[in-house]
This record gives C-alpha cells, structure tokens and sequence, in this order.
C-alpha cells in the first residue's frame, strides 16, 4: 500500500458514517455550481456546510489581479514612505512646502485612492 493510498484509507476509516439526501434538480446544481466556485468535491462541500463550516470561493482571475496590483500599489506607498523617512527633518520641510511637490503628492495619493476602490470593487464591497 502506498503513502497516498494510506492516507486515503485512514481518512475513511474515520468517517464509517453517511446520511442519504435527496435534492431537487435545482438544489443538485446549485450544491455542484458552489462547490465548483470553491474548488470542492461536492460531498466535502456539503460535509463542511452541514457542520457549520463557510466554504470560500476562490478567486476570480480579476480578484487575483486586483490583488496583486494593490499590493504592488503598498509597494510603491512603503518606498516613498520609507525614501521620506530617511531624509533629515529640514528637507522633509522643504519638500512639503514646495507647491509642486504638494500637488504631485496629492495627484498620487488621489490615484491610489481611486485604485484601491476600483479593486474593492472586483471583490463585490
């Protein structure tokens, strides 16, 4: 007997218990359509359910996009943040008071904002 089908076995062992359930055709593929959204069989779909578990769905290609264009957006924030910090106090001042720098500054911090909620939107909030 191999490893995996130790594993396969032992993990049946353990559940000696089934119930039958009956579903309309309706519920059938809604059970089978949520289950594939999560990435489920849909026995272990309905296991987790029944016992009060909340499967997730994966992500959709444009949430994993979404996703990794914010983190490369926190990037970007952490190393102006991060260039900022290591300057001494009187350049910080000095860049700060200087008209141009404010309004590249904020034309910055406004696209990031309007980014961020164009990704929030890609995950239904």
């Amino acid at each position: 007997m191999t490893k995996t089908e130790s594993k396969t076995s032992e993990k049946r062992q353990n559940k000696g218990h089934h119930i039958d359930v009956r579903f309309t055709e309706e519920e059938y593929n809604q059970i089978v359509t949520n289950a594939s959204k999560c990435g489920m069989h849909k026995s272990i779909y309905l296991h987790d359910a029944v016992l009060g578990h909340q499967p997730k769905q994966l992500m959709t290609e444009g949430q994993e996009d979404a996703l990794k264009s914010l983190s490369a957006a926190r990037s970007e924030l952490v190393g102006i943040r991060n260039a900022l910090h290591g300057l001494p106090q009187e350049v910080r001042k000095r860049y700060f008071k200087n008209e141009r720098f404010m309004e590249a500054w904020i034309d910055g911090i406004n696209y990031l904002i309007q980014h961020w909620d164009t990704i929030r939107n890609k995950f239904g909030g």
